[in-house]
């Protein structure tokens, strides 16, 4: 007779959350993309013991050795317990808490190459605008808020130079076509100089009488109307994107140094635990694409007659660089996407706006507008 061994005592529910604790807290589950999903799980499955300890122990007697020995092992097999954790981590998370937000703002700014516990010392203009953004955070009592009021703040600051680039931009979309014809006509016009196109002395004199014409339409076009190529992007150039640089280099900084501004790195926004994480969901990255092809289609201009063709073609293009950008933004924190999308739709809506209402066309004269293919047919012949 050979005694039996001592039954094991069945896993509680007090253990097997600690267990999932224990091990959602690892460090190479710490560090992984879905440890806060994890960690949210695993405070759900602690939150449902009390749902153990209210079964009636006349069931668990009733039970026998099924839930009195170590039988419960062998009813869950591996795969079992996999995909309850893969059905727990895939369950809406809760929020986190104001110290483990921080441990993933630590994280994410080790991931990204910086070192949280190093001392800060930002530029003066670095600075100044983190001054700004955290009085308007104090002020409006939102994190999200706080950044699409400091973009919007800058636009506005700068409104009396934007004012003045909106009309040239807006001249600039009803020129360019004119003067992109004239271009295109005196370069045929000059590649036939000399009779190199077979005409001979007649067919390089025309070509030569041609050349002197659209010279002086040229320049009768770009006197009158004060056009250039490049008219109103000095705007862009010399005030929005040194403005842009130093609202990168502000968002940095946070990011990079999450203790140093404890209470705006903390504070949940919008459906996110804080603004210096990446949106898990994806929704910020496509909300700040469609910002930006919403700018394109709206001040786009419309297609010329004969060139629906190769409108449609450029507007293809810009499409899909619009959303060929978004998947590289689902790596950047979340403030950063804000600040991007308030600027876009903000440029989008004015401009929109400003055309609508405001703007007045430029006039036309009819002796400028030229017919390229008509050009080229009459210097073939």
């Amino acid at each position: 007779f050979r005694p039996s061994p001592e039954p094991r005592a069945a896993p509680t529910c007090s253990a097997m959350a600690a267990a999932m604790a224990a091990a959602f807290a690892a460090p190479g589950l710490r560090r992984s993309a879905g440890a806060g999903v994890a960690a949210a799980a695993a405070r759900s499955w602690r939150r449902g013991v009390s749902a153990c300890a209210a079964v009636p122990s006349a069931l668990r007697r009733r039970s026998g050795p099924a839930l009195g020995s170590g039988a419960l092992a062998p009813m869950l097999p591996p795969s079992a317990v996999l995909g309850g954790l893969r059905g727990l981590s895939s369950a809406r998370p809760t929020p986190l808490d104001a110290e483990r937000v921080l441990e993933q703002a630590r994280l994410a700014a080790e991931a990204m190459g910086y070192e949280p516990a190093e001392v800060y010392e930002p530029w003066p203009l670095v600075d100044l605008g983190q001054q700004m953004l955290l009085n308007i955070h104090l002020f409006v009592g939102n994190s999200g808020l706080a950044v699409a009021g400091a973009a919007l703040l800058l636009r506005l600051l700068t409104w009396p130079w934007n004012r003045r680039a909106l009309q040239r931009q807006c001249d600039r979309l009803e020129l360019l076509p004119v003067y992109m014809d004239i271009a295109k006509a005196l370069n045929m016009a000059q590649r036939r100089r000399g009779g190199l196109d077979g005409g001979g002395a007649k067919g390089a004199a025309d070509a030569e009488a041609e050349c002197r014409r659209l010279t002086l339409l040229l320049q009768d076009f770009t006197q009158e109307t004060k056009f250039s190529p490049m008219q109103g992007m000095g705007y862009q150039f010399g005030i929005l994107m040194p403005l842009y640089l130093v609202g990168y280099f502000c968002l940095r900084g946070i990011v990079a140094h999450p203790d140093a501004f404890r209470g705006f790195v903390v504070e949940p926004a919008l459906w996110l635990d804080s603004l210096v994480l990446p949106d898990p969901y994806g929704l910020l990255p496509l909300v700040s694409a469609l910002a930006v092809w919403a700018n394109l289609e709206i001040n786009s201009p419309g297609a010329r007659p004969g060139q629906e063709e190769n409108a449609l073609y450029m507007r293809l293009v810009v499409r899909g660089a619009a959303l060929t950008f978004a998947p590289v933004t689902t790596l950047l924190p979340s403030a950063i996407l804000v600040f991007m999308a308030t600027n876009a739709t903000y440029t989008a809506t004015l401009m929109w706006t400003y055309r609508r209402f405001f703007w007045k066309s430029p006039q036309v004269r009819s002796h400028w507008l030229v017919d390229v293919p008509k050009e080229a047919a009459k210097l073939k012949a």
